[in-house]
């Protein structure tokens, strides 16, 4: 049992700490500034998240034989908060950031 919840918060942590680290280096900079963003950058910036979910979760993954808890435990709990802490990032408001007709 201990176990178990020792590789939730593992993962978890894992995952609270690349998410919020995705957020702050990919949205936080668009939402401090008043300036207007074109679309194609926003669209990077959706694939480059997307990229670091993959990579983050392929990490556990590759890492699954050296950790001491139960892998499935662990990804999940990495997925669950990575989608969470994704949330910080409203999605509305960097849309509104985005400059008309640009790309």
């Amino acid at each position: 049992m201990f176990s178990t919840i020792a590789g939730a918060l593992a993962g978890a942590a894992y995952g609270s700490a690349v998410g919020y680290i995705k957020y702050a280096a990919l949205w936080k900079r668009i939402l401090k500034t008043n300036k207007k963003i074109a679309a194609g950058v926003l669209y990077q910036h959706m694939g480059i998240s997307y990229a670091i979910n993959v990579v983050t979760l392929l990490i556990v993954f590759l890492l699954r034989n050296q950790i001491p808890w139960d892998f499935m435990i662990v990804i999940i709990a990495a997925a669950v908060m990575l989608s969470l802490v994704g949330k910080l990032a409203p999605m509305s408001e960097i849309v509104s950031h985005v400059e008309e007709g640009a790309s």
